[in-house]
């Protein structure tokens, strides 16, 4: 349910709204951390974020899954999130332990994109540190580099602090600060205190995907009487209210965006969502159509509108009906076309995009793509 909760989330991003400098960072030590690496730590926050910075008291390192060696980066974010004061601008947890990520086997530093923690290791480090300002300028890199992820920025290919870094050598070849683009992100950033409008929306987003559902209503009903009408956060917050459980509020709040913004898809998608899940199925689909239908990126409304049917409607033809849909405009995302292959099988998808694909659904193989320039393409 929750991936497809995700699908109805955000719309049209919000005007802006006066800068307000409030919140405090924490420095978080997760198990066993020298003191001068909390220092250090915890100057660079404060100079980076203009914000005083205090160090908290240390947390335990998870304990790890049979077979690991490294410590899930992910996890521990998460865990630095749930125990966050409440005037939290940023947190950032400093370790010596070895960490990974989903798509990373080993790591120095990790961060989501416009999230508000961070973590980075030590580990393996010291022998490259020999001098405190060798550790100084590491520090002050590897949160720079981590910050600017919270900031929403990406890895950058120009001279900048978040250029992509494998190892302390890579590090060192950085320079201190951001590239134009991304010192202005941080700027914004750093304007946005705990009780701004942003704020309190990205709070209900971080409560919702760490299944803190009260929170997240509380938050977005925070965010709510500042700008009463904005459809994106009614629209989360009745999707806060069904995961917990309160079905006619959700509904109202659904029903409250649809009629004062009617154009905008995502309240449509939310209340599809809500009728299928409980169990209206014949209320669904015409909202799963009128969403599409106001939807300005056809790609992802009919991505969109065939994982709703498959996955939450359990209606297979139409499911196809809007992945084909999805290819006709031509998306060729890679989950459409794994999921419309699946339940075409054992037809083969044929498309071209500017060469020919051709994808199978093989039992016990899983999907097999082949491709070949030079033919056009259609569905056999």
């Amino acid at each position: 349910m929750l991936l497809v909760l995700a699908l109805v989330a955000g719309c049209d991003e919000p005007p802006a709204e006066a800068p307000s400098r409030e919140g405090l960072v924490y420095v978080v030590p997760i198990g066993p951390v020298p003191a001068p690496e909390l220092e250090r730590a915890r100057r660079a926050l404060t100079k980076q974020t203009e914000r005083p910075t205090f160090v908290l008291p240390q947390t335990a390192l998870p304990k790890l899954s049979p077979g690991q060696t490294r410590y899930d980066a992910g996890a521990l974010l998460d865990n630095l999130l749930a125990n966050a004061p409440g005037d939290t601008f940023r947190i950032a947890g400093v370790t010596t332990a070895p960490l990974r990520a989903a798509e990373h086997d080993t790591l120095i530093g990790y961060a989501r994109r416009g999230g508000r923690a961070l973590v980075y290791s030590t580990d393996g480090l010291w022998p490259m540190l020999v001098t405190e300002a060798a550790h100084r300028r590491f520090t002050r890199r590897i949160i720079a580099h981590e910050l600017g992820h919270t900031h929403g920025g990406t890895h950058c290919e120009r001279r900048c602090v978040l250029s992509d870094v494998k190892n302390a050598v890579d590090i060192d070849d950085q320079p201190d600060g951001y590239c134009a683009e991304h010192e202005t992100l941080a700027e914004k950033a750093l304007a946005v205190g705990p009780e701004h409008f942003d704020a309190k929306v990205q709070l209900g987003a971080e409560r919702l995907r760490l299944g803190r559902w009260r929170e997240a209503v509380e938050a977005y009903r925070h965010a709510l009487r500042s700008r009463p009408g904005d459809p994106r956060v009614r629209t989360s917050l009745g999707v806060a209210l069904m995961a917990h459980g309160e079905w006619l509020a959700a509904e109202q709040a659904f029903s409250d965006a649809t009629r004062d913004t009617p154009d905008a898809p995502q309240p449509f998608y939310a209340r599809a969502v809500l009728y299928a899940a409980s169990g209206d199925n014949h209320r669904a689909p015409a909202f799963i159509e009128a969403a599409v239908n106001r939807d300005g990126d056809q790609k992802r409304a009919h991505r969109a509108a065939g994982i709703l049917y498959q996955d939450v409607i359990g209606d297979e033809r139409s499911a196809a009906r809007h992945y084909h849909a999805h290819l006709r405009v031509g998306g060729r995302n890679p989950v459409v076309i794994e999921r419309l292959v699946k339940l075409m099988s054992p037809t083969t998808l044929v498309f071209h995009d500017p060469e020919l694909v051709i994808a199978r659904w093989q039992p016990g193989e899983g999907l097999i793509l082949a491709s070949a320039r030079g033919y056009s393409g259609g569905l056999r």
